[in-house]
């Protein structure tokens, strides 16, 4: 393995990290993967840093990677495709990236708080230029850079599915095809992506836990959808998909189970399982979470698409490390001259003062050891115990009445809080539902569970009909007379 620093691109599930490490000679290559822990990505996004950068660690010491530039393969669930046709006028006095941010939130509008816009130019008039716009959140990108620069990582690059499958089939292929549609097997999901000319215009994502055949079935719809789309509201029947690829990236789905499903389902649109062996012997032990990142350095050289340039504003380290020099130059003297210098002058108070305290302790202990105790309970307060008992002794036990009544509350109905009424033989059950609907029916249900028939039991005890009043849709006064 090398001992000097390399290139290596990184892809992650929520479930697994793959690397593959580029080298000039294939079977001199390191990959690998790790798994990672439960809820440490979710997503896409990163929830536990500390516990993905302790993978990371491990995965590169396992192979003795020093990485000079990082790669990261955004996945498919965190990339957003937009086809921009933009007026040149709009643009006379401003570069494309400007008109974007002048767009949030007007004609542009996006899921993400902190979107992160690059663009390829598609199309080019003299009145219009078509823009295919990447767009992913930035706050993501911020999130692996920091794990990177603790990796010690010189440069940092981004590269989304489309590219590198791209070369795949750029590597197998002596014609390749205007319009072709990626489908694309992740863990527990799926996506489906449009390359016009190599560039891609379109992106979907869609989750599906199902079984292989459900898991066709719902491909196949949507790849019928979609290309209908594509052809008659995107390029108004001047264009059609005929080449569909299907890229397997799910280890809980068998090659040969998407052979004999899937492809046969997509025949109509010259369907095609598509691998990885440009090196038989090598894509064999190439795991599936790394073919993704052997797959950007695939055909890198003759590659026709742009490069991804996702722009982060970033904090330069020398500057940041200047940063953190000074304010713990400022933390450690302002711990001196607020802590330690105040104590040190107070130290000999504190001690004469603790003396006194502990003195006066042995005081106080020695009068209380000589003071007799004489509990005294005042008047008012004997006058107050004995209203107490009598009122308590008058007073019916509803206890067991609320305990019934407490258990017959549902997932649709909640009594929130309750009120006695001893001398009115009345319960006011204050109630909360999903909706009045599910209020009524429990108002129905508590009479005929518990309403007396013929004379009162354990369980029947309410003697007429329950009064309600409506607070809100989903609130309830009920008023229970009990015998």
């Amino acid at each position: 393995m090398f001992n000097k620093r390399s290139d290596v691109s990184l892809f992650f599930t929520d479930q697994v990290v793959g690397f593959f490490q580029r080298h000039d000679f294939l079977d001199q290559a390191a990959y690998g993967s790790l798994a990672l822990e439960k809820g440490a990505i979710e997503n896409g996004y990163i929830k536990e840093p500390e516990s993905v950068l302790e993978t990371l660690k491990k995965l590169f010491e396992k192979y003795a990677i020093f990485p000079r530039t990082i790669t990261l393969m955004i996945h498919d669930q965190n990339l957003l495709i937009r086809d921009v046709k933009i007026k040149k006028e709009d643009i006379i006095k401003k570069t494309i990236d400007q008109y974007f941010n002048e767009q949030l939130g007007k004609s542009l509008h996006l899921p993400y708080p902190e979107p992160v816009i690059t663009h390829f130019i598609r199309e080019e008039s003299e009145e219009m230029i078509r823009v295919i716009a990447l767009i992913t959140d930035g706050h993501l990108l911020h999130a692996y850079h920091d794990l990177f620069d603790r990796l010690n990582a010189k440069e940092v690059k981004y590269e989304i599915s489309a590219i590198p499958f791209y070369n795949v089939y750029h590597n197998k292929v002596e014609q390749l095809d205007e319009v072709v549609m990626f489908v694309n097997l992740y863990q527990g999901m799926f996506s489906l992506q449009i390359l016009e000319k190599g560039f891609p215009i379109f992106n979907l994502i869609e989750e599906n836990d199902g079984g292989i055949e459900e898991y066709t079935l719902m491909i196949e719809n949507y790849v019928e959808r979609i290309a209908n789309y594509y052809k008659f509201n995107l390029r108004k029947g001047k264009q059609t998909i005929k080449k569909v690829l299907v890229f397997n990236m799910n280890t809980e789905v068998d090659d040969r189970d998407i052979e004999s499903l899937l492809i046969k389902k997509l025949s109509s649109y010259k369907a095609h399982n598509c691998d990885f062996n440009t090196d038989e012997t090598f894509s064999k032990l190439l795991p599936k979470v790394c073919k993704l990142p052997y797959a950007i350095f695939l055909g890198e050289a003759d590659r026709g698409q742009q490069n991804i340039d996702f722009k982060l504003d970033r904090i330069p380290k020398n500057r940041m490390f200047g940063h953190q020099l000074m304010v713990i130059s400022f933390a450690i003297v302002s711990i001196m001259l607020l802590v330690y210098i105040p104590y040190y002058a107070m130290s000999e108070e504190i001690k004469m003062q603790q003396n006194n305290n502990n003195a006066l302790q042995m005081q106080l202990d020695m009068l209380l050891e000589e003071t007799p105790i004489i509990p005294e309970i005042p008047a008012d307060q004997l006058a107050y115990n004995q209203a107490y008992n009598t009122i308590l002794n008058e007073l019916d036990d509803v206890t067991p009445l609320m305990s019934k009544l407490l258990m017959t509350q549902s997932s649709k109905v909640t009594i929130t809080s309750y009120q006695v009424r001893p001398h009115d033989n009345e319960i006011v059950l204050m109630l909360l539902g999903t909706d009045q609907n599910a209020l009524y029916e429990y108002l129905l249900f508590i009479y005929e569970t518990h309403g007396i028939i013929d004379e009162k039991t354990d369980t029947r005890f309410i003697t007429a009909q329950p009064t309600f009043r409506i607070i809100s849709s989903q609130t309830m006064e009920v008023t229970i007379t009990h015998a």
